[in-house]
């Protein structure tokens, strides 16, 4: 496909929103053809399903790790078929704020097989990969920080997720996961320091966009 695909992984209270406004509006000041989405929830029906998987049920049931898993693919083959691929083949670039990686890293973290991510990746993914995966790394006590004094800040905006409320050593197991996504495959993965000041991060993610876009013929300074 024509397109560019760039996925945005990292821990809770990473920065990836900060850092996802900042890249797409500087590339639709470029005027690149862009479409920006998330998940769970790029499409009306995922919307449904990321209020299902985030939000605390108010019977207090919670998800096993199966049917969570299961949800999780459903509202990414979803929006593959509806938001992602339609893009791709429109020539686009697509930013999306988590993918594949992040399932394999929290629902990794949950105990979920990796025969099990295997079988769903290839059977949803049809062998799909980001070109450019940017994974802001931080430590998850500073990290859970930040969402905490963001979450006291801006009230019900950013209400905590089901994630959020995860214990350290779960927050722990999703870095290192990450961590070894990032040091399998470091042409694709980007690992940069969260922790680093908000421009300054921008500014490493800008090198490797730019020299992304410029490869794939989009024009970009």
């Amino acid at each position: 496909m024509p397109g560019v695909l760039i996925t945005i992984e990292g821990v809770e209270g990473s920065g990836k929103s900060t850092q996802l406004l900042r890249l797409s509006e500087r590339l639709r000041h470029l005027e690149v053809p862009l479409v920006v989405t998330k998940e769970p929830g790029g499409t009306s029906l995922g919307r449904e399903l990321r209020r299902l998987l985030l939000e605390p049920h108010p019977s207090g049931e919670t998800w096993c790790a199966d049917a969570e898993l299961l949800l999780f693919y459903a509202d990414r083959a979803q929006h593959l078929q509806t938001v992602i691929r339609p893009a791709l083949e429109a020539g686009k670039v697509v930013l999306v704020d988590r993918f594949e990686d992040s399932t394999r890293a929290y629902q990794g973290a949950s105990g979920v097989s990796e025969a099990a991510l295997d079988r769903l990746s290839e059977l949803v993914l049809r062998r799909l990969k980001p070109h450019l995966t940017v994974l802001l790394d931080m430590d998850p006590e500073a990290s859970l920080q930040r969402v905490e004094v963001r979450n006291l800040a801006y009230g019900a905006e950013f209400a905590e997720t089901r994630f959020d409320q995860a214990a350290l050593d779960f927050h722990r197991r999703v870095r290192n996961r990450f961590l070894a996504i990032a040091q399998a495959e470091p042409n694709r993965v980007a690992l940069i320091p969260a922790r680093d000041p908000v421009d300054q991060v921008a500014s490493v993610i800008w090198t490797r966009v730019s020299a992304l876009l410029r490869g794939a013929g989009f024009g970009v300074d």
